[in-house]
């Protein structure tokens, strides 16, 4: 009989759903949920629950078809445990034991990850799988970073590797500059009113001053994060992606700026910085790569 891996990505705002099979092919995808339709942490468990099923319904795939099911979620979390620990970006499933919460209503094996090593893990796979050291990063209500050490996931001893964004800087984390929230705030300093990511962008397209000034300090606060992570992993290549990495035309050249000033490597070896072009479908991807993992 052939056996499909099902798939989550949750993120800060919204979550989806997709079916992979053994080989990896995307058979199928949801649509994408806003987490704020749901009012309390059942509902929406109940939510990631009801979307699954309706999936797997008109792809006609039974659960005893099932490997099992592949969560990626904001981190800090403990995998081995299946649980969500004090993840800043939702808060509404902190302390949430989401594997078991979510094998009690699907009754399929359920595993969870980080959201940035599963998106590392499944853009290496797909797109670059000769490359030894790559980090990813995601960006978007926080920051995640992942990163393949020789082909290998690498999550650190306790599973904690690469909490990079929770990081103090001064007055704060990174996470409170380099995300939605620190766009949000840079651009009421600047231009007197909030504008999301998305329009932030086509305003600097349009040759809008006060929104190229925005991004360019974004792209400045990124390489400065991007040179502590360059100067300690020396990567072959950083892949960027989530929902601000829309807008990388208007703020990587700030950001290498900042690395050919800091972090020799990166100017020694030319190191490429690239944006994800299928960012959501390398989230899920790596996410049934974890589940293949675990049934190998």
């Amino acid at each position: 009989m052939k056996q499909y891996i099902l798939t989550l990505d949750i993120g800060g705002t919204t979550f989806s759903s997709s079916i992979f099979d053994e080989q990896l092919k995307n058979i199928s995808s949801s649509d994408i949920n806003l987490i704020s339709a749901f009012p309390d942490k059942t509902t929406l468990l109940e939510g990631f629950a009801q979307q699954a099923g309706l999936l797997l319904k008109s792809s006609n795939i039974g659960k005893t078809q099932l490997m099992g099911m592949g969560i990626s979620a904001p981190g800090p979390l403990n995998a081995e445990e299946g649980k969500i620990l004090e993840t800043p970006n939702l808060t509404m499933l902190q302390h949430t034991h989401l594997a078991k919460e979510m094998e009690n209503r699907i009754g399929i094996p359920v595993h969870i990850e980080n959201d940035a090593n599963l998106f590392a893990w499944g853009v290496w796979q797909k797109n670059h799988p000769q490359t030894r050291v790559m980090t990813a990063l995601t960006l978007g209500s926080g920051l995640g970073v992942g990163l393949i050490i020789n082909g290998k996931l690498f999550t650190g001893t306790h599973g904690l590797g690469a909490e990079y964004g929770i990081s103090p800087i001064v007055n704060g984390i990174w996470e409170d500059e380099i995300s939605i929230g620190g766009i949000t705030t840079k651009c009421s300093e600047i231009l007197g009113k909030v504008h999301s990511p998305e329009a932030l962008y086509k305003m600097a397209v349009a040759g809008n001053k006060k929104a190229l000034e925005i991004w360019a300090w974004f792209g400045e606060k990124l390489g400065y994060c991007l040179s502590h992570i360059v100067n300690m992993l020396d990567p072959e290549m950083v892949v960027v992606g989530g929902g601000i990495s829309r807008a990388f035309s208007v703020f990587i050249d700030p950001a290498r700026k900042v690395l050919y000033q800091f972090a020799p490597s990166f100017e020694l070896h030319n190191i490429p910085i690239i944006e994800c072009s299928d960012y959501l479908e390398s989230i899920h991807r790596g996410a049934a790569l974890l589940i293949k993992e675990k049934n190998a």
